[in-house]
């Protein structure tokens, strides 16, 4: 069992790439509320078995908790538990966040409680080894940790930076391309600059690489690119929704040519 709470949260000291498995969280007949309690189950596909766990989210406390049933998931782990479980609460609360249903104040409280439990964990390991500076905005690294927590892995893609048009666009311009022929993803250098949030442009690889997880569907005699399956994909990032409304009130900021 893993009862977590952001202020009792001692993250792993030595970190390993986890995929926890598949997570699907119940339907919103199954999302069940008591006062300021809202609780849902959750199934865990992993190595072909199912495993069941329960999160709930209790805005009167400020408390945000989660378990998995069945303890014999974490034998399937050759690594330490804890650092299965910093996996799949980082997976799971990713998409609690993102459902629809959850009142305003209950998403806020579950990114708040992930936000702290990543900022301790960020600082236990600055007390154990001094990290040199991470370019943030370093395609290939991004691209590697997006393709483990989200994809497990199987995108088949390189990534770079496109060409930085000097001429303005009136109206739009793409972020990102997708060329399915050569498994290239291109990222529009506009989004180097410091202004625009890291969430932007790892929201932008993240779309990219949808496009290959996630093929185009021919439906009524022409292919659909962002079908259902697909925005279901990209709506998992964790950061989707921020990043969305960033672009929202800022894209015109970004029509202009970024500098040298």
């Amino acid at each position: 069992m893993a009862l977590l709470k952001a202020s009792t949260f001692m993250p792993a000291l030595k970190k390993q790439a986890v995929n926890p498995g598949t997570i699907t969280l119940g339907l919103p007949s199954a999302f069940a509320s008591a006062e300021n309690v809202f609780k849902n189950i959750f199934r865990c596909r992993k190595k072909g078995q199912e495993f069941l766990g329960q999160v709930s989210v209790d805005s009167s406390a400020q408390q945000v908790k989660w378990e998995m049933f069945n303890e014999g998931y974490y034998d399937l782990f050759p690594c330490e538990t804890s650092d299965v479980q910093e996996s799949l609460q980082s997976r799971l609360l990713g998409q609690v966040a993102q459902l629809e249903h959850l009142p305003e104040s209950h998403r806020m409280l579950v990114r708040s409680f992930l936000k702290e439990c990543r900022a301790q964990a960020r600082q236990a390991e600055l007390e154990l080894v001094e990290v040199p500076p991470v370019d943030e905005r370093d395609l290939k690294a991004i691209y590697d940790r997006l393709n483990q927590e989200y994809f497990n892995g199987k995108v088949e893609a390189r990534v770079e930076w496109g060409k930085n048009i000097k001429i303005p666009n009136r109206r739009s311009f793409s972020f990102g391309s997708y060329d399915s022929k050569n498994k290239l993803i291109r990222v529009h250098p506009r989004l180097k600059q410091d202004f625009v949030p890291v969430s932007v442009l790892e929201l932008t690889v993240h779309h990219e690489m949808c496009h290959q997880a996630v093929p185009p569907v021919r439906r009524n005699g022409q292919w659909q690119m962002h079908h259902k399956d697909f925005k279901a994909k990209e709506k998992e990032y964790l950061h989707y929704r921020e990043a969305m409304q960033w672009e929202k009130k800022h894209w015109i900021k970004l029509m202009a040519p970024a500098p040298e």
